[in-house]
């Protein structure tokens, strides 16, 4: 397992907020959250309850074309009074990825 360390806050990175998110665990262990922050190389949930450190999740995360951006992803930190996750992207499919840098960048224009 990792040690649990607060991530580091980016101020330049271009980002989504407020995007729901489904996790997919092992054994049918699905579940619904919001993302406070997207970026190119993972995202912080919210509300996904009690995630172990280290363990792998498949994510949906919803777009704004309604098409949600599929990725695999890592639990790296959980702070232990909210339940908020750090996950960082492990795997994203070429489209995938190409579907998630056309909406950050989307996000910055709009800013």
């Amino acid at each position: 397992m990792h040690a649990q360390q607060k991530p580091d806050s980016a101020d330049n990175v271009i980002r989504l907020s407020d995007r729901r998110v489904r996790l997919h665990g092992q054994g049918g262990d699905d579940r619904e959250a919001t993302a406070s922050r997207v970026d190119a190389d993972g995202m912080l949930i919210v509300d996904a309850g009690d995630v172990d450190i280290g363990r792998f999740v498949w994510l949906d995360v919803d777009m704004p074309d309604d098409e949600p951006v599929r990725a695999l992803g890592e639990v790296l930190w959980r702070d232990p009074v909210s339940l908020a996750l750090d996950i960082k992207f492990k795997h994203l499919f070429p489209d995938q990825k190409r579907r998630l840098m056309r909406a950050l960048d989307k996000s910055e224009l709009g800013r």
